[in-house]
């Protein structure tokens, strides 16, 4: 799915972090005697005196500024121009996070690189160096204050024999593309962020739909976007203006178009995180919203379906209803779940595939499905990636060693909520989940051999036994750990209180083994060290739990 060099966990984070995973050549760690760093340490500040130039510090953030083109977006390509201001080095490497680029049967094509200085009026100057590298390009940025970077992504439909679904994320669709963002975001490698925007150029008013807040009051900065300053007017609630404007100032910018309320503006992503981990959307796209509490719920899909899309909206509301209500607040303002249709067509598929990337979720089905089969089947995908913005996000999941918790949690607290939102009955969901443990989990040959955290660990793994066998032994150990702090703990369902407990202490930092362990302990007074190193983290089998709903 990518190159040799990155890991199953790194493609994981990528998804859920949008974290830069360094190679070996800049990780390698060189021993310098104590001697040799008292003379540079001498020769540095007697250049420093000498000269009054030299200053020991870390380099400035420099703030990005991306411009995505839709011109050709129905045609399966988009143009995205990257400006970066700041302290700039003399060589500055532009990358993608790890994902699928550099994987030639992605279907995802980053090319025709262009380069250029830019002065203080925001004027392109002179043409700068490109060099492709492993990762993305070198930019020879010596001299310059601010460049302004082009590049061109393609989006090919891979062929519809692979597979591997992860594949068909980014994709073209009806009438215009869909983009994971760690797909098509260059970011400076070893280089501190600071602001970051993201403005959207739509001249055919195509409707599109992304994670992130529009920046139209008082922002902290003007985007640095060459030759369009007459294209993204931040105002009061108003943020575009024509393509014809380019070139000139205009004196009233045209408001967004009432069908397309995201189209065109400027958008404010708060960190690298936050820009990679976005999936946007445009085409022929048909959307209807409601509200759970005070969070915007949407269902947006570009075809028709064998069921009314109120039927499906409603159907989202209930489960984003129970689920913000469970944890007493939702983790974002609003909450899309995007239905597509499932590309791949070999017998390996799967029938119903999903991805959650920051406030969006992606699922992927059969294009036939029915309204039974989208209750019955595709419901579980929806609440599973819908709960992830909870227990994955707003409770950061980083680390490999707890993939067996988010995961598993996640497959059982779906069940329970599809059943609480009176979407399944509690028998059927018994069925669901018995039928998952009995054949993933007892029947596995994984089963006594491997510990749950560590198979857990390599999700993404292309063993679908493996797969199978993280998810089950998850949800398997999951309850087993709420029955038995039930037992010792004296609470009824106590890894609910700890769910509620992770989410509303979060902190920003990342969910791990001891943090977990933590707020068991403070929910439940019980100790659950020894039992996690037993059945989670050792190879000890659990019988079937019983009380699965």
């Amino acid at each position: 799915m990518s190159k040799a060099s990155q890991s199953a966990l790194q493609r994981y984070q990528a998804r859920r972090e949008g974290r830069l995973a360094a190679s070996p050549s800049r990780t390698r760690r060189r021993t310098v005697r104590p001697g040799v760093l008292l003379a540079v340490a001498i020769l540095l500040l007697a250049s420093a005196a000498a000269g009054g130039w030299y200053v020991l510090r870390e380099p400035a953030p420099l703030n990005l500024d991306y411009e995505i083109d839709l011109s050709d977006a129905p045609r399966g390509s988009l143009d995205l121009h990257l400006v970066l201001t700041g302290d700039l080095p003399r060589h500055l490497d532009l990358v993608f996070p790890p994902g699928f680029f550099g994987d030639p049967d992605s279907g995802v094509d980053a090319n025709t690189p262009t380069a250029q200085a830019v002065d203080g009026q925001g004027r392109r100057g002179r043409s700068l160096a490109v060099a492709r590298t492993d990762d993305g390009w070198r930019v020879s940025t010596d001299g310059v204050d601010q460049v302004a970077f082009g590049y061109r992504v393609d989006l090919s439909p891979p062929d519809h024999l692979e597979h591997d679904i992860r594949r068909f994320i980014s994709n073209p669709v009806n009438g215009g593309v869909r983009v994971a963002g760690f797909e098509i975001f260059l970011v400076p490698l070893g280089r501190p962020v600071g602001d970051i925007t993201v403005s959207l150029r739509n001249p055919d008013d195509l409707p599109v739909l992304t994670p992130w807040p529009p920046l139209v009051r008082e922002p902290a900065r003007t985007p640095a976007i060459p030759d369009s300053a007459g294209l993204a007017h931040l105002g009061d609630g108003r943020s575009y203006l024509p393509v014809e404007a380019r070139g000139r100032r205009a004196t009233a910018p045209r408001p967004t178009p009432p069908e397309s309320p995201e189209a065109s503006r400027v958008f404010h992503p708060r960190d690298l995180a936050d820009l990679n981990n976005a999936l946007l959307v445009c085409g022929n796209l048909r959307t209807a919203s409601t509200k759970a509490r005070d969070c915007d719920i949407r269902f947006a899909t570009d075809r028709r379906w064998l069921f009314a899309d109120d039927e499906a909206l409603d159907l989202v509301r209930r489960v984003a209803r129970t689920e913000v209500g469970f944890f007493g607040s939702a983790p974002s303002p609003r909450i899309t779940v995007l239905l597509a249709a499932n590309e791949v067509s070999t017998p390996e598929r799967f029938d119903t595939y999903g991805a959650h990337t920051g406030s969006s979720v992606l699922v992927m089905i059969d294009a036939r499905t029915t309204w039974g089969e989208l209750e019955d089947q595709a419901a579980s995908v929806i609440a599973h990636e819908m709960f992830h913005g909870w227990l994955g996000e707003a409770i950061p999941q980083e680390d490999p060693a707890m993939l067996w918790f988010t995961e598993g949690a996640t497959t059982w607290y779906a069940a329970r909520m599809l059943t609480a939102a009176g979407v399944w009955s509690p028998d059927h969901a018994r069925r669901v989940l018995q039928r998952r443990l009995e054949r993933d989990y007892e029947q596995n040959r994984l089963l006594g051999e491997r510990a749950v955290a560590d198979v857990a660990a390599d999700v993404m793994s292309d063993d679908a036994e493996a797969v199978r066998f993280a998810y089950a032994g998850g949800v398997a150990v999951c309850v087993a750990l709420d029955s038995w702090l039930a037992r010792h703990g004296g609470l009824e369902r106590p890894l609910d209180g700890v769910l509620r407990h992770l989410y509303n202490t979060r902190d920003g930092r990342p969910l791990t083994r001891a943090s977990l362990e933590t707020a068991v302990y403070e929910v439940t007074g019980v100790d659950c060290a020894p039992w996690l190193d037993s059945h989670v983290y050792g190879k000890t089998a659990l019988p079937l739990p019983e009380d699965l709903i």
